[in-house]
C-alpha cells in the first residue's frame, strides 16, 4: 500500500470519528430517546425510557458514510466506496442493536464482529483489511457510546 492511500485511510478515519464525537450533544437525545417521569406515590418517581431512533438521527450518524459514497459516485475511486461501506455498516449496526438487545456488551460485540467482517470482505491486502475494520469500528464505537450514555443518564 502506497503512502498516499495509507494517509487517505487515516484521514477518513480521523474525520469520521471526529464527526461522531462532534455530534455527541444533549440536543441530539430527543431524536433517539423518548422518556418520561411518572409519579408513583407522594414523592417517588419512576423513569421510563424508550430507544427509538428517528430518521434524522440515523442520517446524522451515517453522514460520513453517505458523503464517502457520494464521493465514490462522483470520482469513481474504490477507496471511497470501501471506506463508505466499512463505516456505514458498523454504524448502522450500532444504531439497530439497542432495538433488539438491552445488554451493552452485546452491542459492543456486534459492532466489533461487523467491523472485522466488513474489513475482511472489502479489503484486498492485510493492511487494507485492518484499516477498513478500524475505520468501521471507531466511529461505530462513538455512536454506541452516544446511545449508551443517552440511555443511562436520561430522566
Amino acid at each position: 500500500m502506497n503512502p498516499k492511500t495509507l494517509f487517505s485511510h487515516l484521514f477518513i478515519l480521523g474525520v469520521a470519528t471526529s464527526w461522531e464525537i462532534l455530534i455527541d450533544s444533549s440536543w441530539l437525545e430527543k431524536y433517539y430517546i423518548r422518556g418520561e417521569s411518572i409519579k408513583l406515590w407522594d414523592r417517588i418517581f419512576t423513569c421510563h425510557i424508550w430507544y427509538s431512533p428517528t430518521p434524522i438521527f440515523v442520517i446524522l450518524v451515517l453522514l460520513p458514510a453517505i458523503i464517502l459514497l457520494a464521493l465514490y459516485l462522483y470520482y469513481k475511486k474504490p477507496l471511497f466506496k470501501k471506506s463508505g461501506l466499512s463505516i456505514g455498516v458498523p454504524i448502522l449496526t450500532a444504531v439497530l442493536m439497542p432495538i433488539f438487545s438491552d445488554e451493552t456488551i452485546k452491542w459492543l460485540w456486534g459492532i466489533l464482529i461487523v467491523s472485522i467482517l466488513s474489513g475482511i470482505v472489502l479489503g484486498e491486502k492485510k493492511l487494507e483489511k485492518v484499516l477498513l475494520a478500524v475505520q468501521g469500528f471507531l466511529p461505530a464505537l462513538m455512536v454506541l457510546m452516544i446511545i449508551s450514555t443517552g440511555l443511562h443518564v436520561t430522566c
